[in-house]
């Protein structure tokens, strides 16, 4: 989910920012290694989750691209905010697939 609310909003950027105070003041905790991924997932139509893709990729000023997973991406560092969309149908796809989960044992 995403939201542009600004009392949520908010509350993410103070809680990242905590979290990297926290980090820097505790340097015994550890952090990963290969970094970390914040990925949200527009609503709505195909259409509808491939222009916020693209309305995001404006801001973050990146291309988007894809196909099936059409994305826009940007890297701050070890740390990667992507904008990630699905189409329906290879939702669809992935449930289908999902039926079997457990039915077929190798």
């Amino acid at each position: 989910m995403m939201t542009t609310d600004s009392t949520m909003r908010c509350e993410f950027i103070a809680g990242l920012r905590h979290l990297a105070q926290f980090l820097a003041d505790n340097p015994k905790v550890p952090v990963p290694t290969i970094g970390e991924n914040i990925t949200l997932f527009p609503e709505g139509s195909d259409d509808e989750q491939r222009a916020t893709v693209d309305r995001v990729a404006d801001l973050l000023g990146v291309p988007a691209s894809g196909g099936t997973h059409y994305k826009t991406v940007r890297d701050f560092g070890p740390i990667t905010y992507e904008v990630l969309a699905i189409t329906e149908e290879r939702m669809r796809e992935v449930e289908a697939a999902a039926t079997y989960y457990g039915a077929v044992t190798p």
